[in-house]
């Protein structure tokens, strides 16, 4: 599952050893959302 950096806003594909940006070294990351939304019935 890809991650995105707070700080710079790039996908990470997968983690290492440690959770950091390859990119800016920032330590928060975010799971990407899927881009199909979901129906839910008000029933």
């Amino acid at each position: 599952m890809p991650y995105i950096c707070i700080h710079c806003g790039k996908e990470i594909k997968s983690l290492e050893k440690f959770i950091r940006c390859p990119y800016c070294g920032y330590r928060v990351l975010a799971k990407k959302r899927s881009s199909i939304a979901k129906e839910i019935s008000t029933d």
